[in-house]
């Protein structure tokens, strides 16, 4: 629930930027992109009273920031009352208590997103592997670079964990540290070799800090380059 929020919001920042540029093509993309990750965070149903506090902090905000769209009030103001209606309406019970309805709306902010530096639709078309991991070591983002040489594809990645794909005693060793780091405001580079294919092929990974547009730590945004070995190349 938290990772698709976020990826909301994630994308609804790079919407305001593409709407500030007057980009529409990009406009267009990241329309179609926000319906599916609102539909998702709606059609789950909260197993625990936090994530339902979740889902309505979510549509508040979402209120709150789209209030100059009276479309969007009334369209969000029905999912807002088809949540009470599924959690509340069984029991009679209308109970609010835990909503916080007067903190300020999470509205984008300038930040990595304005910048241009988390730009989705230009990060899914470069060949260099992109992910952002959340502090909890889960996929928030990657682009079809990084999903294919998972052998997966983006979408299939979101809220899985890191372990999944390289291991446990990889993670521990190694990866678990550098993330840690970065999440603690570094930026961390770091290389490695492996051998493909009788190949020895040198990895380079860079590690940032990756904010939400209020400022908060989303995670680590990681570009992984891939090099032949030229050392061995010239030896042979």
């Amino acid at each position: 629930m938290k990772a698709l929020i976020e990826l909301f919001w994630f994308k609804y920042s790079q919407l305001q930027h593409a709407v500030k540029m007057a980009d529409e093509h990009l406009i267009g993309i990241l329309d179609r992109e926000l319906d599916p990750i609102l539909k998702a965070v709606y059609d789950q149903k909260a197993v625990s009273v936090e994530d339902a506090r979740l889902q309505f902090h979510f549509l508040i905000d979402i209120l709150r920031a789209e209030a100059a769209d009276m479309a969007c009030v009334l369209r969000h103001s029905k999912l807002l009352q088809s949540l009470i209606d599924r959690y509340f309406a069984a029991t009679g019970l209308a109970d609010l208590t835990g909503l916080d309805l007067e903190r300020p709306a999470r509205l984008p902010s300038k930040g990595l997103a304005d910048e241009g530096l988390l730009n989705e639709a230009i990060l899914d078309c470069l060949t260099d592997r992109i992910a952002v991991i959340t502090p909890d070591y889960r996929y928030l983002y990657t682009n079809p670079a990084n999903a294919s040489h998972l052998e997966s594809r983006p979408m299939d990645l979101i809220g899985r964990h890191i372990v999944e794909f390289i291991g446990l005693q990889r993670f521990e060793q190694r990866v678990k540290a550098y993330l840690d780091r970065c999440f603690g405001g570094e930026v961390v580079e770091y290389t490695f070799a492996k051998t493909v294919d009788a190949r020895t092929v040198v990895v380079r990974c860079r590690m940032t800090p990756c904010l939400s547009c209020n400022g908060k730590l989303i995670g680590a945004i990681l570009v992984i380059q891939e090099h032949a070995d030229r050392r061995r190349a010239i030896a042979a």
